[in-house]
């Protein structure tokens, strides 16, 4: 078994170790501090963590959720003087609890009760439903999280299938789709294409074998996605779950990764602007913040990638500069810090004619009086 140990107290550090390597258990890495561990490169095969709850900066509780978050097959066991903390500790799905001073006995208990739970085969999973997805291009994603298109017979067939998606909450009228997709036609030529176009959309809802219905009461339209979750609310979701429980690695990944590009981006539908810009702008308040926490964090190459997302996105954001040049110069690159500066007055000065803000213009003077005199 390979394992890692985090405690901020070396001596408990070392005899944890000792008493592993007695039992013949590899201690791959050791960390007195947590955040070190959450940026190790040291991982390769490591299958537990044996973690002191009571540490300053990040205790083992948060410590142990990050680390489940980035490796939910990751095992953990729990070390502490204190048995308060028992039934936080197995809400986290710990493997096991252990009390100090650590008896070789008891350590031996653990890890049979580890090498148990490694033997155990793991549970089958029901795969997934397909999610609706609506971020960068409209589509559907499986269970590999690939997204593939939906073979749509016509291109007003595509549009009206998104509006109504879009419009999921409320039913809409034949009048308010007859202006929003055929506003040159006369009323009765808009309504046979109105009753062409959903027969299309059915009927391809039903080769691509999704639950989707479209439903007709009252002279008006509803989409009912019959469970089908939409990647959009699932994002929003998941931040907000993140958020709450300040899981960085989750938001580092949401904001990454879990934003596919902006909602209907591809089809650039102009009704979806409004949704299209409050999704952006969600994103940007999360990304500028989480950039700044990681800064705080000490993890400053975490928080360089999340400041270049943001500024490819929205280039006249000040903030990422400003942000890149911190977090540059927290790892000592003076080049690029200069080269940011220079970089956001050309694009101020090219695109609005502006300098840039005076908060981040005095910062650089200090910066490069402070390098000048050493």
């Amino acid at each position: 078994m390979k394992a890692i140990v985090v405690d901020d107290e070396w001596l408990a550090l070392e005899s944890m170790v000792r008493l592993l390597n007695r039992l013949e258990v590899e201690v791959a890495a050791t960390f007195q501090n947590p955040i070190e561990a959450l940026k190790s490169d040291l991982w390769d095969g490591v299958e537990a963590a044996f973690v002191d709850i009571d540490m300053p900066g990040m205790n083992g509780l948060e410590l142990a959720a990050r680390l489940q978050s980035n490796d939910p097959g990751l095992e953990i066991v729990f070390v502490t003087a204190y048995d308060q903390y028992a039934v936080n500790a197995f809400e986290l799905a710990a493997a096991d609890y252990l009390l100090k001073p650590i008896r070789i006995a008891r350590l031996e208990t653990t890890l049979e009760r580890l090498n148990q739970r490694r033997r155990l085969p793991p549970p089958e999973k029901e795969a997934p439903p397909p999610v609706l997805c609506c971020m960068h291009d409209l589509g559907v994603a499986g269970p590999d999280g690939k997204v593939t298109g939906i073979n749509w017979r016509t291109s007003k067939a595509k549009e009206l299938f998104a509006y109504l998606v879009h419009s999921r909450d409320r039913a809409v009228s034949k009048e308010q789709l007859h202006d929003l997709l055929w506003p040159d036609l006369d009323t009765d030529k808009a309504m046979a294409n109105l009753h062409t176009t959903v027969y299309q959309i059915r009927q391809t809802l039903k080769a691509e074998r999704l639950p989707v219905q479209i439903v007709y009461t009252g002279g008006r339209y509803r989409v009912e996605l019959g469970g089908l979750p939409l990647d959009t609310e699932l994002w929003e979701e998941a931040l907000t779950q993140a958020a709450i429980g300040m899981d960085e690695g989750q938001l580092f990944r949401l904001l990454l990764e879990g934003y596919r590009g902006d909602y209907l981006q591809v089809e650039g539908y102009l009704w979806a602007e409004n949704e299209r810009e409050r999704l952006r702008i969600k994103w940007l308040q999360q990304a500028t913040d989480q950039g700044v926490r990681l800064e705080v964090a000490g993890l400053p190459g975490d928080a360089i990638r999340l400041y270049q997302t943001i500024q490819e996105r929205f280039p006249i954001w000040e903030a990422s500069y400003m942000g890149l040049m911190r977090a540059y110069d927290q790892i000592g690159n003076a080049a690029e810090v200069m080269g940011q500066y220079a970089k956001l007055q050309r694009v101020l000065d090219e695109e609005l004619g502006l300098a840039p803000e005076r908060e981040i213009a005095e910062w650089y003077e200090r910066w490069t009086a402070q390098r000048g005199a050493t």
